[in-house]
């Protein structure tokens, strides 16, 4: 069980917080097209500093926050150019696992990129396959020293969904390139999450991780309701063949494009308690 957090605002005291309310590891992002800029190396590398000070391995998604490449009508172009950024994107991961190799749990490909808004890059059923299996070539040798998990998909995989073509889209690079599938599991139940993991071990005979999954406090059952729902999920998590969760989030943001997207931390943004930190508290001990 783990919780996300943002590089930003992670520091050793927050990590001490997060490893006594019983959490097992931090999941936070990094941006390939960020990292070229000392500062936000930087950045990165204090994050990684406070996990492990706190013994919180971290589970690290790595995508791009841009268009991968321009519109182009000449797929030929296009294509080279997908294959040729596809470098970037290990070169940063071989960074990442060179310097935090020993904190690293995983590295985690992308973040829904089943909706244009994470895949910026024009259709994903075209692109994201040259991409991806580009990048899949490219982390052989980083695979056998970590886990490589694709790819945060905003939803489940199921026979004929966006997510499920995608995989299969690169299914024969995927059988050497990641070790489960990672999904997000917002408003499933316990017997759909159950279905999921059974429908991509039988699929893709790898397991299903849950990389993100959370209620904001700003929806209509308020504090008292988001407190109620993250106990009884953490309460169940025995129960969903699911060997790796990742609760949304550790605190509030301030940046998020609405009040029900601001307000899905355990912490409100000014770092007060909220009821559900308490819920989460006692779930996470009581087992």
């Amino acid at each position: 069980m783990g919780t996300q957090v943002k590089v930003e605002r992670f520091t050793s005291a927050t990590a001490a917080q997060v490893k006594s309310a019983g959490f097992d590891f931090v999941r936070f992002g990094v941006w390939v097209n960020a990292m070229q800029t000392a500062a936000y190396q930087k950045r990165i590398g204090a994050a990684f500093a406070a996990a492990q000070e706190a013994d919180l391995p971290v589970l690290v998604t790595v995508r791009s926050t841009i268009a991968l490449v321009p519109p182009s009508s000449n797929e030929s172009d296009r294509n080279a150019q997908l294959r040729d950024v596809a470098k970037q994107l290990t070169s940063v991961v071989r960074s990442l696992v060179s310097a935090y190799g020993n904190n690293v749990l995983a590295i985690e490909l992308w973040n829904e990129p089943d909706l244009a808004t994470y895949w910026p890059t024009g259709n994903s059923d075209t692109t994201f396959p040259i991409y991806m299996q580009a990048v899949c070539a490219g982390l052989k040798p980083i695979h056998r020293s970590v886990p490589v998990v694709g790819f945060g998909f905003a939803r489940a995989p199921a026979r004929g969904s966006q997510s499920d073509k995608l995989l299969e889209s690169i299914r024969a690079s995927s059988a050497h390139c990641i070790d489960a599938v990672s999904y997000h599991a917002y408003g499933m139940s316990e017997l759909q999450i159950q279905h999921a993991s059974k429908y991509i071990r039988s699929r893709y005979c790898l397991p299903a991780l849950i990389t993100e999954w959370g209620i904001s406090s700003r929806g209509k059952e308020g504090l008292t309701g988001q407190a109620a729902h993250i106990n009884s999920f953490l309460m169940g998590r025995e129960s969903l063949n699911t060997p790796l969760i990742s609760i949304y989030e550790w605190q509030d943001s301030v940046n998020g494009k609405n009040a029900r997207e601001r307000n899905f931390g355990l912490l409100d943004a000014l770092g007060t308690r909220k009821p559900a930190f308490g819920a989460a508290l006692t779930a996470l001990h009581s087992q």
